[in-house]
């Protein structure tokens, strides 16, 4: 977590342990893979598609790395900057923010709760969220306290994800709720 701060802006970016594990993760997975399609298509002749193919994979691992790197949420008195990893940058206004709502929450109940901030409007939806899984604890609370103005609702009790998917299905992501829910 790399945090900038003056009088008024706090710049908080996201776990770089987590890209470290990602690229040993894609080191472990295709470099076997791409030794066992060399020593296949060498005697052939035919390496040059895999050569691409690496070159290819070389250079999505690249743009990734660099995109992610540039994660961050930035908080002034007066707004709240989201640069996001697909690209784009939201910018939300604080007299737009309702309230604030900070949990714990597991993903199933053997899993370690995470600290969770979901930044709400007038309405409920979501402006802003910040997972513990991308987000440490102190970044979360730093942008918690730049919003003082904002009503801070702490939840005492880890939350499941099942329990917000049944009570507050609106704050969670599209791929987090159940299309159809069963009593």
């Amino acid at each position: 977590m790399t945090a900038t701060t003056d009088m008024t802006t706090v710049t908080v970016r996201v776990r770089r342990g987590l890209l470290a594990q990602g690229i040993i993760a894609l080191l472990a997975l295709s470099v076997p893979i791409m030794i066992v399609l060399y020593w296949l298509t060498i005697p052939a002749g035919t390496w040059g598609w895999v050569g691409a193919a690496q070159f290819t994979l070389l250079v999505a691992v690249l743009i990734a790395g660099y995109r992610y790197t540039r994660v961050s949420i930035t908080a002034t008195p007066t707004t709240l900057c989201e640069v996001r990893f697909f690209g784009g940058v939201t910018l939300t206004d604080i007299a737009d923010v309702e309230r604030v709502i900070m949990l714990e929450m597991h993903r199933t109940m053997a899993s370690q709760p995470r600290l969770q901030m979901f930044v709400l409007n007038s309405s409920g939806k979501p402006l802003l969220r910040m997972r513990g899984e991308y987000w440490t604890r102190n970044s979360i609370n730093r942008i918690a306290a730049q919003l003082s103005t904002v009503p801070i609702e702490h939840i005492d009790h880890p939350v499941t994800l099942d329990e917000l998917q049944t009570t507050r299905p609106e704050m969670l992501y599209w791929f987090e709720r159940r299309p159809i829910r069963f009593p």
